[in-house]
This record gives C-alpha cells, sequence and structure tokens, in this order.
C-alpha cells in the first residue's frame, strides 16, 4: 500500500506517516475514556469524547485512504487535544497529566508541511501558551470533579505511558532531520565546490567567493597550448553522434589527467581543440618545460589512443609563451579564459603545425631549460605578426 498519495513532498509523504500512526493511537484512547469518564461522574468529558472519536474516525479514514489530512489534522492539533487536555485538566486537576497532551502539537506542528513556516510555528507557541496558561489555572485553583489517588495514578501512568516514548520518538525525528539536512547541504557543497574548480582554478574560485568582482590579473611570462584533431571533421562523419561523443571523452580524460600530472591548467575544449596553460594563476620559472613536456605525454596519449581504437586520432598541437591576462568575465556561465597576442600565436602555431608535431616559437624554445630535442622549421607568416621561426620538438634521442 502507498505511504501518501503520489507526487506529494518529502515532507507530506511524512505527515501522512505520521497521521496513520497518531489518529488510531488517538482514536483508541479517546474510546477508552469514554466508558471510564461516564464510571467516574465525569459526563462532560464523555460527551466530549465521543466527538473526539468522531472527530479521530475522520482523520484515520483520511490518512489510511490517502485522503485530505490537513483538516483534521488542523482541528485536531488546534482544538481536539488542547481543549481536551484544558477541560480535563479543570475538572480533575494536574495529577491525571492530561495536560501531557498538548507537548503533542507544540512539537508536531514543526513537522506539518501544509501552512508556512511563520503559521507551524505560531501555533506551536500558541499551543504552548496554552499548556502554560492550563498549568497556572489547575495550580491556583482546585479541580472541579476531583479524582480519587487511585483514579489519578491510573490515568497518570495511562497518558504519561505514551508521552514519554513519543517525546523520545519526537527528539529522534528531529535529530536524524536536522543530520539528513546537514549531511545533504555537505554533500551539495562538495558536489558544487567541485563543479565550480572543474570551471575555475582554485585561487581564483576563493577570490571569487570572497569578493564576487571582474577578475583579470597580468602574467607577464607563461606558456599556452592549443591542440585539435587532426582531420576531426571528416573523421567524425565515419562515428554516430554517442560514438564521437565517448571517443572525444575517452581522450580529453586522459589529456586532463596529465594536465594535472603536470602542474598546468586546462582552460577550456571547444569541439576538437584543447587550451592549456602553464605558469598561472601560481606562476612558475619552467612554465615552458612543464607545457613541452605535456604535449609530448599527449602526443603518446594519442598514439595509444589511435591503437586501442577505430577512431583516427593524430593532434597537431602548437605552443607559446608570453604575457597574457587572465580572469572571469560576466555573471551567468562564466569561464576563466585568456587574452593576448601571447593566445593567438599560440592559435597559429597550432593551426600551422603538421599531424604528430609539436610546433612552439622562438618565444618557448628560449625558455626552455630541460633537454628535448629541438628542430628548426623555419619561418612561418602570421597574421598581424610577420615572420616568427618556428621549432618542432620531440624527445631527446
Amino acid at each position: 500500500m502507498n505511504r501518501a498519495p503520489p507526487g506529494v513532498s518529502t515532507a507530506e509523504v511524512r505527515a501522512f506517516g505520521l497521521a496513520r500512526v497518531g489518529f488510531p493511537l488517538g482514536l483508541f484512547s479517546h474510546a477508552c475514556f469514554i466508558p471510564l469518564f461516564w464510571y467516574l461522574d465525569q459526563p462532560v468529558m464523555a460527551i466530549f469524547n465521543i466527538a473526539s472519536v468522531a472527530l479521530l474516525i475522520w482523520g484515520v479514514r483520511a490518512a489510511w485512504t490517502l485522503g485530505d489530512i490537513k483538516w483534521p489534522t488542523l482541528l485536531t492539533f488546534v482544538v481536539e487535544i488542547p481543549l481536551h487536555a484544558v477541560l480535563c485538566t479543570y475538572y480533575m486537576g494536574l495529577p491525571p497529566f492530561f495536560i501531557g497532551y498538548i507537548l503533542f502539537p507544540i512539537l508536531l506542528f514543526p513537522l506539518i508541511p501544509y501552512y508556512s513556516a511563520t503559521t507551524r510555528l505560531l501555533l506551536s507557541l500558541g499551543n504552548g501558551l496554552v499548556f502554560v496558561a492550563c498549568g497556572a489555572m489547575a495550580i491556583m485553583s482546585e479541580p472541579a470533579r476531583p479524582l480519587t489517588d487511585g483514579w489519578n495514578i491510573f490515568f497518570f501512568f495511562f497518558n504519561a505511558g505514551p508521552i514519554i516514548p513519543f517525546l523520545g520518538l519526537f527528539t529522534a525525528i528531529y535529530a536524524n532531520a536536522a543530520t539528513t539536512a546537514e549531511e545533504k547541504l555537505e554533500r551539495e557543497y562538495e558536489r558544487s565546490e567541485r563543479l565550480l574548480l572543474n570551471i575555475l582554478p582554485e585561487p581564483i574560485a576563493t577570490r571569487l567567493k570572497d569578493r564576487p568582482h571582474l577578475i583579470a590579473d597580468e602574467y607577464p611570462s607563461v606558456s599556452v597550448l592549443f591542440a585539435d584533431i587532426v582531420d576531426f571533421t571528416r573523421t567524425s562523419e565515419a562515428l554516430s553522434p554517442p560514438e564521437l561523443v565517448r571517443a572525444l571523452n575517452r581522450a580529453f580524460t586522459r589529456f586532463d589527467e596529465l594536465v594535472e600530472k603536470h602542474g598546468c591548467e586546462k582552460i577550456k575544449t571547444i569541439g576538437d581543440a584543447y587550451m592549456v596553460v602553464s605558469g598561472l594563476p601560481e606562476p612558475r620559472e619552467d612554465h615552458a618545460d612543464a607545457m613541452v613536456a605535456l604535449a609530448l605525454d599527449m602526443i603518446d596519449a594519442a598514439e595509444e589512443i589511435n591503437a586501442s581504437s577505430d577512431f583516427p586520432f593524430t593532434m597537431r598541437i602548437g605552443i607559446n609563451s608570453g604575457p597574457v591576462v587572465a580572469g572571469v568575465i560576466g555573471e551567468r556561465k562564466f569561464a576563466y579564459d585568456l587574452w593576448g597576442d601571447t593566445v593567438n600565436v599560440a592559435s597559429r602555431m597550432e593551426s600551422h603545425s603538421k599531424p604528430g608535431v609539436i610546433q612552439i616559437s622562438e618565444a618557448t624554445r628560449a625558455q626552455l631549460g630541460k633537454p628535448v630535442r629541438v628542430d628548426p622549421l623555419g619561418d612561418m607568416e602570421i597574421k598581424g605578426k610577420g615572420l616568427m621561426r618556428t621549432y618542432a620538438v620531440s624527445r631527446a634521442g
């Protein structure tokens, strides 16, 4: 059997669960009160409990047939329970502990999802005031129809018996709800942090969270890498869209691992193009060496992928070094990006490179410190720059 109507919130599922337990227990206790109160010459309370039984039957039926429990719940918490407690305390005093039932709406109203948080708080506080007023009334006046000590003890255990365990249950419910909410918030925070760090370098993400504003930092010397797949458009036509996405994901996931290994920073991917920078946001003197080492590993990774799949995977890579501006612009779908002549030249290094070749500029070659093989490729015409001397790098033989 369903616990709640389909499509309702988690809070409403919880409310139905409480109703399916609370209404039957309340019905049982009030049904027992009717003959007891007649026997004890408490006619007002006996008649009141007949009305209470009718209300609780409505609540039981609504809870178990997945009907509307809003109104029977409201009438029970706002009218039946507090009025029953006040009348019992007026007629029989504090010893039977009927006043204790007011604790139920005080504790349960915050869990009822049918009203705003403010309304639930006010209704809970209202029952709290009734509890205090009822206790004060009993202290300042004698009961109208007092019971014998034996009946006072009987009703005390009859009433306190279920109230005390339920108080423990409510405490557990609140503790579980708080723990669950805190764990969910922590998971969501960790998830959002991971997503943010996939978009921005950690130092930039920290700055953006601490003080949201335009970020534009100048870096005097970094190395920028562009890479793409040779004949990607023609090759992709032979693959279905899912196959193409899987192939790119496999390659770029491997490249991401290599970027992290060499301490570089991935900037973005656009289609089959892959852009990386070394030397920011934390400056490093060996940025050119790190970038060339990354490029060599990317070529090796591409060959491994090529050998183990039907996807003809050949990389073309270009690297340039120099000053850039790096930052975050925009407020929606923002991204960390690079600007400057260094970036444009790096892109030209890649677009004019040959398949399987890592082409670097003179600026990058001048900053290399680790041993690699550097072969001159001659001068290349760069739009807006004129002739530039370029080189091909490979592993030292």
